[in-house]
Order: structure tokens, then C-alpha cells, then sequence
């Protein structure tokens, strides 16, 4: 397993994995069945929207139709002799707080047929990596509470719970865990 940016060799295993059912929430949007057609035409653009640490993207566009800021972020595929899932971090500049609508630091998904092979827990642990040179000393990952598998990936990276709580609206709102996980330990 490896985090990589997406190039135009590696774009034909992401396409097949939307196509498939696949849905990508790396990057602060959900790529649906309209989105293919615009990623394949402007491939350059879409990768350039995996290092925005200015935050430089588009308005993001809440459920119920807020635009509100995009935070600085890094995203990156996962990639396991092909596509294998999402992994994204977002921060704010100077500060370990976020907005209401971002409700973690991290998030990820691996597709259908690659998980329980413990992908996701080594993106998180990569990621996390990544996370320490923006000099933050923590990370937040949000999961549902029903998410056992997801919660497994964050305690098998040093996550501790530290709070249970009701997504606020505009966001879904179900019942989640808050994890922590250190990152000078």
C-alpha cells in the first residue's frame, strides 16, 4: 500500500472504481456519476485540487445549501496494484480547532472489494505523517457511531475517544465518535 497522486496511468483504476459505485469524499465534495466526465476532460485540474494548502479551491457547498469556506487540504489516493480508496487531511492555518462543518482532520474510504485488508489503517498511519509537518500536535477523525470497522482503523493508530456526539446541522445528523490521535508521541 501507498499514497499516491493521481496521474493519467493511475486514472483509469479510479474511473473504474466510481463506475463500480465507488463515491469519493476526499476533497470536500462527493464525486458523483456527473463528475467522471468533467475529471476525464480536465484531468490537470482535478490534480491539482490534491495539494491545496491554500486553500485556493472552490466555495464547498453544504446539504442544505450554505457556501462556506474550503480549509487548507491534502489528499491523496490509495493505491493497492490499483485504486484502493481516499485519504484526505484538512487543517486550519495556526490553529488545531475547525469550522462546524468539519468535523475532523482526516477522512478516508477504501472501495468495497479492497477492505478488511487493513488499507485503511495504513493510510491513516501515512497521513498522519504528512499531518505532523503542518506542526500540529493532534488530529481528529470523526467516525459514526455504528462504524466499528472505522473506529478499529483509528484506535489501531493511537486514537483515543474523546467524545460522542450528534452531528450538528447542515451535516447529517447521527450519532458520532470523536478520536484524538497525538502525533509527537
Amino acid at each position: 500500500m501507498k499514497l499516491i497522486i493521481p496521474t493519467t496511468e493511475t486514472a483509469q483504476s479510479y474511473f473504474e472504481a466510481l463506475e463500480k459505485g465507488f463515491i469519493d469524499k476526499s476533497r470536500g465534495i462527493t464525486t458523483k456519476e456527473t463528475d467522471i466526465l468533467a475529471i476525464k476532460n480536465d484531468f490537470a485540474y482535478f490534480i491539482k485540487s490534491f495539494d491545496d494548502k491554500e486553500a485556493r479551491g472552490e466555495l464547498i457547498t453544504l446539504s442544505n445549501g450554505d457556501k462556506v469556506e474550503r480549509l487548507p487540504s491534502i489528499s491523496r489516493w490509495i493505491w493497492d496494484d490499483g485504486f484502493a480508496g481516499t485519504i484526505g487531511f484538512r487543517w486550519q492555518i495556526g490553529s488545531h480547532e475547525l469550522p462546524y462543518y468539519c468535523l475532523g482532520h482526516i477522512g478516508y474510504g477504501v472501495v468495497e472489494w479492497k477492505q478488511n485488508k487493513g488499507l485503511a489503517t495504513l493510510a491513516l498511519k501515512s497521513i498522519c505523517e504528512l499531518a505532523k509537518q503542518m506542526e500540529l500536535n493532534f488530529v481528529e477523525v470523526v467516525t459514526d457511531i455504528d462504524n466499528i470497522k472505522s473506529q478499529k482503523v483509528v484506535t489501531k493508530n493511537n486514537g483515543i475517544l474523546i467524545e460522542t456526539f450528534m452531528k450538528p446541522p447542515p451535516l447529517e445528523q447521527t450519532l458520532s465518535n470523536r478520536y484524538r490521535i497525538y502525533l509527537n508521541d
